[in-house]
């Protein structure tokens, strides 16, 4: 199936599901295709063909995104380096969860719980520890007996117990001597902290040019952090103490036009407030939905209140 093809299908699949979906963004290269909202839960989609062909940067970035947006990054694909996925697994690539599209269908419209999940040597769950612990002693089965059901040591019994995971096999084996379903399920719809800070790109990268520098210099001494996006319709997301703005900062030209169309959408979906910042003069105060703001303006403002008032103002008044 064509990367095309396959973008369809997860689309149709999230808005089947109830999901608000973002628009599709083809102008650049980006980190994410999609963005989706059902009640709570923020996904934010890549969908490839082959998943070992997200970068280790794209995959830092998506992290990254999902991060300061309080989303979960997946990505969508039909096979790896070593073969096609299979369905119904959880893979893993740079620390973003990975499925298939059938796996995603089933899943969300068929209530199909993901159990398993693809690691070095195999294929392992999530244990339920308290459930094992509980049912063996209401079972009053000893450790030693246990183990031996199990074909393991008594002291891998025990880091079962204390929270070790284990492969599908051994969890079979498991719900045999219990008598009942072990397994934790995979939540792919659930926000995850990073277990480890991710560093943004820097501004000094070549990926930004003067202007956009420029802008995210006054931004940030007027009292923003600024956190950089290479990939992505938007140049960086703008965070003060309780708000965040997706910040895109461009020259004003026919290419802008489809920009604000997409980060008009995507602000929808996340429900986070975006702003265009541009470099000339022009007699409006907003493009497709998005509030427009010149370089020359920003420079007079204060702090992160005035951008704020002054994107809400736009935001409303359209043109």
């Amino acid at each position: 199936m064509r990367r095309e093809e396959l973008l369809g299908e997860v689309r149709d699949t999230l808005i089947k599901a109830g999901f608000y979906v973002s628009e599709l963004y083809s102008i650049r290269s980006i980190g994410f295709d999609l963005v989706a909202r059902r009640d709570n839960s923020l996904l934010i989609i890549k969908v490839l063909t082959n998943i070992d062909a997200m970068s280790e940067d794209v995959a830092n970035e998506l992290r990254t995104l999902s991060v300061l947006l309080k989303g979960c990054p997946l990505l969508i694909g039909e096979r790896s380096g070593t073969g096609v996925l299979t369905h119904d697994v959880v893979y893993d690539r740079f620390g973003v969860q990975a499925i298939t599209s059938e796996t995603l269908s089933t899943h969300l419209l068929e209530g199909m719980p993901l159990e398993v999940y693809a690691a070095p040597g195999g294929l392992y769950v999530n244990l339920d520890r308290d459930k094992i612990k509980k049912l063996r002693t209401e079972q009053n089965i000893s450790l030693g007996s246990f183990a031996r059901s199990l074909k393991v040591s008594r002291r891998t019994v025990q880091m079962y117990e204390d929270g070790m995971n284990a492969s599908v096999e051994v969890a079979i084996r498991i719900e045999n001597a219990l008598g009942s379903d072990i397994t934790d399920p995979i939540d792919i719809l659930q926000h995850r902290s990073p277990k480890k800070v991710i560093k943004p790109a820097s501004l000094e990268t070549e990926a930004f040019r003067k202007f956009q520098r420029e802008v995210f210099s006054i931004l940030e001494k007027v009292g923003y952090k600024v956190i950089p996006l290479e990939r992505a319709p938007f140049e960086a997301v703008s965070q003060d103490k309780t708000k965040i703005l997706l910040t895109c900062v461009d020259e004003y030209n026919k290419k802008l036009l489809r920009k604000a169309q997409v980060v008009s959408s995507i602000s929808k979906i996340t429900e986070k407030h975006a702003v265009l910042i541009i470099d000339k003069d022009v007699q409006k105060t907003s493009i497709k939905g998005t509030p427009l703001i010149i370089k020359k303006e920003l420079k007079k403002i204060r702090g992160p209140e005035e951008i704020l008032e002054l994107v809400l103002e736009r935001l409303y008044r359209g043109n």
